[in-house]
């Protein structure tokens, strides 16, 4: 793997990651009673490009469509930055926000498996250390897998995992991957406050005759 592949990708990851949303921005959306409002914080701030042409109208399929929407093409546009070669395997790993895992730990672990040999496929002969190169994925496979409290628990401890992976590794695949898994859990969680917002909102009071 040549980190010189990789200078020009990185530099527009590292502006996108400096305006990723921080601890501060999740609090004020988690405090969000309605969708309304939720989304009017998020227009606010670091997720605006997620939620572009999102309103408040939108059911929950709707949210889900929309931001699946979004995570494709920004999958498409860091692969466009990337060399040729690596392309096709930035956009494999896109479709792991979209893998069908169940709560049967035998099953969710087949499919993680063939995910993970179909990605080591489409990656350069030489790309190097595979096991390094899929650490990325490793982290955020448990996070989708999981059951719907999984899913609420804290996300940290991944997060600064994928964190220590995109620093220590700048300038390589490693670090390409570990941003798009940074960008697939703020989406996740994005889209959790979203649907959970739209689903169980109180309904408007009726009118008084």
């Amino acid at each position: 793997m040549r980190l010189t592949e990789f200078s020009y990708v990185q530099a527009r990851l590292q502006a996108r990651h400096g305006s990723s949303p921080n601890a501060a921005t999740w609090q004020a959306l988690e405090g969000s009673r309605t969708a309304a409002h939720y989304l009017a914080l998020a227009r606010s701030g670091p997720l605006a490009r997620w939620i572009d042409g999102l309103d408040e109208a939108g059911d929950a399929h709707r949210v889900e469509r929309h931001l699946q929407a979004c995570w494709t093409r920004q999958v498409d546009a860091v692969a466009r930055w990337q060399p040729p070669r690596w392309q096709a395997a930035t956009h494999w790993f896109g479709t792991l926000t979209a893998l069908p895992l169940s709560d049967a730990a035998q099953s969710a672990g087949q499919a993680a498996a063939r995910w993970l040999e179909q990605w080591h496929r489409l990656m350069p002969a030489d790309a190097g250390d595979r096991g390094l190169l899929q650490q990325p994925a490793v982290v955020l496979l448990p996070r989708l897998a999981g059951s719907g409290a999984g899913r609420r628990a804290s996300v940290e401890p991944e997060r600064r995992a994928l964190l220590n992976l995109f620093r220590r590794h700048a300038a390589s695949a490693v670090a390409v991957f570990a941003y798009l898994a940074l960008s697939a859990l703020d989406v996740e969680r994005l889209r959790g406050g979203l649907v959970v917002r739209t689903l169980f909102e109180p309904a408007p009071a009726a009118n008084p005759t």
